[in-house]
């Protein structure tokens, strides 16, 4: 009986599958470098009290974690805004602000998996730290939304669902929802899009609220847009900076790709103004990317207030996305040059132009033990070669080699020393 030895919620990278990843890769990091963000990392292993700062001991259950040989409670890294701001406070005096960095690191959470959702993935971060509410928000929600215009989605295939957390507790807080209820509270509002009306009021009177707070939680819910939020009767910062945030998009041309969603509060308390969540317009998935303002949170690591927002995007539910929207570019191996030898005196040689091709940066493949011919010949062609170099005796000779192009045929004598000048 075979034995199945992968481990579940676990992927196997085949070469088509990282071919796949790779432009995914590729289209982040150069989106990044195009708004100026600089490249960073950090370990695959952190301590456990990092993300306990961060979540609370409930992220626990959600971790890979252990004890290691000297006793110390370690995790895997589940993500990588606790290592950002970690590492941010060990340089907050000696670098310029704003601090603009992303990654996109390879982590692990342990949670049941599902369609769009793995225990390892891939995490595309991206953070501004050190700049205030406003114009820092629309630039990394402007990165967020590049990125996948890059990759091929449009307006039409996702939307940026935007709130502000300050907005939201300065509206509930006016109105006497005590800290127990509001908590709660928040659960059930961002849980409001994914059930029906009828969950959502059950939720609702299991709170207990006096019947002016529940016409108020309904009030809140019912706002569908922006211009829903102008006319709101609710004066406070959070709501003068959420209409602020959708001015600047406006005005960086990408308002058509974002709307005012009351439901998205993000479940995590270090949130403390913007916050989004970008979904696909089918809404067949969770959310392909998420994050906004944690003003807070480096204060933990550092005693300073510093601010900060940022996002998280995973390749899963964005490779789902792409599958279903025709976006996956089939995978092809090619090269660019198959070096055919006629025989094993021409070995020297095959070497030699092999190494000067790659130096230019051309992909080059030969066979490693001598077979006939047209044996190299359907090689060269089943790894999707552009062109043939054969190498025979009366060839060399004259000091030329035999250079085909399988996508026409027209063959023609190169000279050898071309290869090397």
């Amino acid at each position: 009986m075979k034995v199945d030895l992968s481990v579940r919620g676990m992927r196997d990278y085949f070469p088509e599958i990282y071919y796949r990843l790779n432009r995914i890769f590729r289209v982040w990091r150069e989106t990044a470098l195009s708004y100026g963000f600089e490249e960073f990392d950090g370990p695959v292993i952190e301590t456990l009290d990092l993300y306990r700062i961060k979540s609370g001991e409930e992220i626990v259950k959600q971790l890979y974690n252990f004890t290691d040989k000297g006793g110390r409670e370690l995790a895997l890294r589940p993500e990588l805004t606790p290592t950002i701001a970690r590492m941010v406070s060990r340089i907050q005096n000696e670098v310029p602000k704003p601090i603009k960095w992303f990654s996109i690191p390879r982590c692990m959470r342990y949670e049941k998996p599902q369609k769009g959702r793995l225990r390892e993935f891939f995490q595309y971060n991206v953070d501004i730290i050190g700049e205030d509410e406003g114009i820092a928000d629309v630039e990394v929600i402007s990165v967020a939304v590049d990125s996948l215009c890059r990759l091929g989605l449009s307006e039409k295939d996702f939307v940026v669902r935007i709130n502000n957390r300050n907005f939201v507790s300065g509206y509930f807080s006016s109105l006497g929802f005590d800290k127990r209820i509001t908590g709660a509270l928040y659960k059930i509002i961002d849980n409001a899009a994914k059930v029906n009306s009828e969950t959502t009021s059950s939720a609702l009177e299991e709170l207990g609220l006096y019947r002016a707070q529940n016409e108020a939680v309904r009030k809140y819910l019912s706002l569908k847009s922006a211009g829903d939020l102008k006319t709101f009767e609710v004066t406070n910062s959070g709501k003068e900076a959420l209409l602020n945030v959708f001015s600047l998009l406006e005005a960086a041309e990408i308002n058509e790709f974002c709307a005012f969603d009351p439901t998205v509060v993000r479940g995590l308390d270090y949130y403390t103004g913007t916050v989004f969540e970008i979904f696909g317009r089918s809404e067949k998935m969770r959310a392909i990317c998420g994050g906004g303002r944690y003003n807070n949170l480096l204060k933990e690591f550092s005693g300073v207030d510093i601010p900060a927002c940022g996002f998280g995007m995973g390749d899963v539910v964005l490779g789902e996305i792409l599958a279903e929207k025709g976006l996956v570019p089939p995978y092809e191996k090619s090269i660019d040059y198959f070096i055919v030898r006629v025989t094993d005196n021409e070995l020297d040689l095959t070497l030699k132009i092999a190494r000067s091709l790659r130096n230019r940066g051309r992909r080059v493949e030969y066979n490693y033990k001598l077979i006939p011919v047209k044996k190299q010949m359907a090689r060269a062609s089943r790894v999707r070669s552009a062109k043939v170099l054969i190498l025979g005796a009366d060839e060399i000779s004259t000091g030329t080699v035999v250079e085909k192009d399988l996508a026409t045929g027209v063959e023609a004598e190169t000279p050898i020393k071309s290869f090397f000048e």
